[in-house]
């Protein structure tokens, strides 16, 4: 029975990637010098929120609850969103040569790219619409408009289907197409990369490989795997131009796509490969991980830790050129929560706070911050030291 079923969800599932919708992009208002970070997004569904609340073709600012819109929030600031619903990386080339984002990339700080997912998905979309000989404009694309649908599928049909399916299933897990767009991929991303480097010379980018939103789907989770593997060659840890975000790992570890089979309900199959709202969370966390890593000052140190009749506490500090103060922290003990006990932007620091006991002892461990255009950055913290407030 269960196998019959996994038989009936790889046709349904190819039904479903049936659906891609095209969006277009609103004029944007182009960006001016700002004490805030101007913040672009490129790419494609995944990088646009599709099928979260408040999702529409064409928006200017993503979704609240996508990763575009967090990780603006993290910089404090609003997205400029030219992400496009259904653009492959040949749909990014030409919207980067088109002029349309100059205004805004001239200024941008920071650029987030995802693309490449429509670069397997549309060949392998046109392959099955060839196999089964479907008319594209059969297909009501406006129903996928603002989210992903389940489409209707004659039951008493799937068995015919699925025959025709599995043979195409067979032949897809070697296909001279997809290999050949795998293949192309690393020298289109090149030219993204290339452009976006052009445009917006002052820019950190940062950029999301491929993950199997399928890997837990008989059949079609293998064939996808391998293609996946092939196209994510292109995205390398060390390029100068660009920070990778790994996307690809914390998928493959976690539930992180609206993808949902019930073996036993035919009725409660979800194959929206998008992320979920905490898949969305979860891509904003790695990339706000990443401008930390990024902009982290170099690691303060405590020189020397004393206590007096005129100061409770005195501290000298080592922080380098790149801090623009620390941040001390004490505990009662070394293992124990660590507090805030507060900040300077001086080599030394002293305080009578009442937070401090007399003849207690406190454990204290600094960390060196800066911030840039709203967003404070900490360096790594340093080794506790001990001392004994005097009575």
């Amino acid at each position: 029975m269960k196998q019959t079923f996994k038989k009936r969800y790889a046709f349904l599932l190819l039904v479903c990637m049936l659906t891609v919708s095209a969006g277009g992009i609103f004029p944007v208002n182009a960006a001016a010098k700002t004490d805030k970070t101007v913040y672009t997004a490129f790419g494609d569904s995944i990088a646009a929120g599709y099928g979260l609340d408040g999702y529409s073709a064409g928006q200017t600012t993503g979704p609240a609850d996508s990763y575009q819109a967090l990780v603006a929030d993290f910089l404090h600031t609003n997205s400029r969103n030219f992400a496009v619903t259904g653009d492959d990386s040949d749909a990014c080339i030409r919207l980067l040569r088109s002029g349309t984002a100059d205004g805004d990339l001239k200024n941008t700080d920071v650029v987030t790219l995802s693309i490449g997912s429509n670069d397997l998905l549309l060949p392998f979309i046109q392959i099955v619409m060839d196999y089964f000989d479907i008319d594209p404009q059969s297909i009501d694309k406006s129903m996928f408009d603002n989210g992903f649908q389940m489409p209707q599928v004659d039951p008493s049909k799937i068995k015919e289907y699925y025959k025709q399916s599995e043979k195409l299933l067979a032949q897809l897990r070697d296909d001279e197409t997809l290999h050949a767009r795998a293949a192309a991929f690393p020298e289109q991303l090149q030219t993204i990369l290339s452009l976006l480097r052009q445009k917006a010379p002052a820019a950190e980018i940062y950029v999301t490989n491929i993950y199997n939103p399928f890997t837990s789907v008989p059949l079609i989770g293998t064939m996808a795997e391998s293609y996946i593997q092939e196209i994510n060659q292109a995205f390398s840890t060390d390029n100068p131009l660009y920070t990778l975000v790994d996307v690809y790992t914390l998928f493959r570890k976690e539930a992180l796509t609206n993808v949902r089979f019930d073996l036993e309900n035919l009725a409660d199959i979800n194959p929206d490969p998008h992320p979920s709202v905490q898949g969305h969370k979860v891509i904003a966390q790695q990339i706000t991980a990443a401008l930390k890593k990024n902009h982290m000052p170099k690691q303060a140190a405590i020189q020397s830790l004393t206590s007096a009749k005129n100061a409770k506490l005195s501290a000298k500090l080592k922080f380098s050129a790149d801090a623009d103060g620390c941040q001390i922290r004490y505990a009662a003990s070394k293992n124990g929560t660590y507090y805030t006990l507060g900040s300077t932007f001086q080599k030394t620091y002293r305080t009578n706070t009442a937070k401090l006991k007399k003849g207690k002892t406190y454990y204290v461990k600094v960390r060196s911050f800066r911030t840039i255009k709203g967003v404070t950055y900490y360096g790594k913290y340093s080794s506790a030291k001990a001392v004994k407030i005097r009575n």
